[in-house]
């Protein structure tokens, strides 16, 4: 078996250093770099949650347990919250220490609805330098660390209630809970004739053990880039590319039967992605959206899928009022995958809609209220996942 990777602390000590190394490399510091730019932004409300737990849409026959399952849907109130520091130190006119510490996620209110709490806590610092400068435009290369705590229960989509596991009945509750430490960096290029962007990041995912479930331990990598292309007047095109892999420590790999190997299991993304965006007006702007993202599972395939996305959004500010609309489809192929992933399930299919819808009135200079709605459908042949979810906020936001 595959060691568990180890570089899990190191990772974010490199980061630092290169980042501490691209600083240096700078030119000394000016007095007038001495100032400390520190801002901070917070958001809260109050939500609606039609389907907490997603459960699926109506009774179904489980074909990996044999048993009939009725679903109960939970709905009920909550309060999704943000908070973020941003810190900023100029060196000179060409290198800044960036820092930033944020926290989000979701507390429900009432009995029942305790299991759908969710919590991100993310830290980050790096160096940002300006490479070139071509007028108003700049080069720019960020490299940092990043330090990331997700806390979410494992639930049962059809009771709400934290998992156990089949055969001794032990809590595994806590599967989805991980910390996430390591580097990133972006390159931008904008004093070109065309602007484009490079960016790779690469992350190591530790979860809590689990007794009697797989480890989801797995490290991620992610590089990729974009380019902006100008078509006519107030419109362009933007192309992006980005390669994903995850590899895990410890789980195992279908076989084409959707039997277990023993092979560890890595999955490979490519996805290739178009964005028009064109101005309508000095109020709309309009863009239209389509990605293809290609899954391979690197064994016997059995994992394989084929993603296509498309759809539109519309935004509006005037004066102070700003509004956004989004509206997507998706379908998701297993060409060798079934259907509960048990032989003679029959295909395994997902697609769906996501429809999202964002105000905000601005009250002062650091103030607004806000209101937001969520609606996805998710439809699949695999009907554990088949459910209608709908989330509704409203509330205020400061920035400062």
């Amino acid at each position: 078996m595959r060691k568990r990777a180890t570089f899990k602390p190191a990772v974010f000590v490199i980061a630092m250093t290169l980042s501490a190394t691209a600083a240096a490399a700078a030119a000394p510091n000016q007095a007038s770099a001495n100032a400390i730019d520190f801002k901070w932004s917070a958001k809260t409300g109050l939500g609606y949650d039609s389907n907490a737990y997603q459960a699926p849409s109506s009774a179904y026959f489980d074909l990996a347990t044999g048993k009939q399952e009725t679903p109960k849907v939970k709905s009920g109130f909550f309060v999704p919250y943000e908070a973020k520091v941003e810190v900023e130190k100029a060196r000179n006119q060409d290198s800044t220490l960036i820092g930033s510490a944020s926290i989000d996620g979701s507390l429900y209110l009432g009995s029942g609805l305790g299991n759908a709490n969710e919590s991100n806590l993310d830290l980050m610092a790096g160096v940002e330098n300006v490479l070139k400068r071509k007028g108003k435009s700049k080069d720019m290369l960020y490299i940092g660390g990043v330090l990331e705590r997700h806390n979410q229960t494992y639930v049962d989509h059809d009771s709400g209630l934290g998992k156990t596991t089949t055969l001794s009945g032990r809590d595994v509750s806590s599967l989805y809970n991980y910390t996430r430490i390591g580097i990133e960096a972006e390159y931008k290029n904008r004093t070109g004739a065309i602007n484009f962007g490079l960016t790779g990041k690469l992350l190591s995912n530790d979860y809590e053990a689990q007794r009697g479930m797989p480890q989801q331990d797995h490290t991620y990598f992610r590089a990729g880039g974009d380019v902006d292309i100008p078509l006519v007047a107030q419109t362009g095109l933007n192309l992006s590319y980005n390669h994903v892999i995850r590899d895990y420590a410890y789980r195992h790999a279908h076989a084409a039967d959707a039997t277990f190997t023993t092979k560890l299991l890595q999955y490979s993304y490519d996805t290739i992605g178009a964005e028009l965006r064109s101005r309508l007006s000095a109020e709309w702007v309009l863009y239209a959206d389509l990605d293809h993202t290609q899954r391979t599972d690197n064994n016997v395939g059995y994992g394989d899928y084929d993603q296509n996305r498309y759809g539109i959004r519309v935004l509006y500010s005037k004066d102070r009022i700003k509004s956004r609309l989004s509206l997507h489809q998706w379908a998701r192929d297993y060409p060798n995958g079934f259907a509960f992933d048990v032989l003679g399930g029959g295909a395994k299919k997902y697609d769906g809609i996501d429809l999202r819808l964002k105000g905000e009135l601005e009250q002062s200079k650091n103030s607004a209220l806000w209101v937001e709605l969520k609606h996805e459908i998710q439809n699949s042949t695999d009907l554990r996942y088949d459910f209608s979810h709908m989330l509704l906020m409203a509330g205020m936001s400061w920035a400062y």
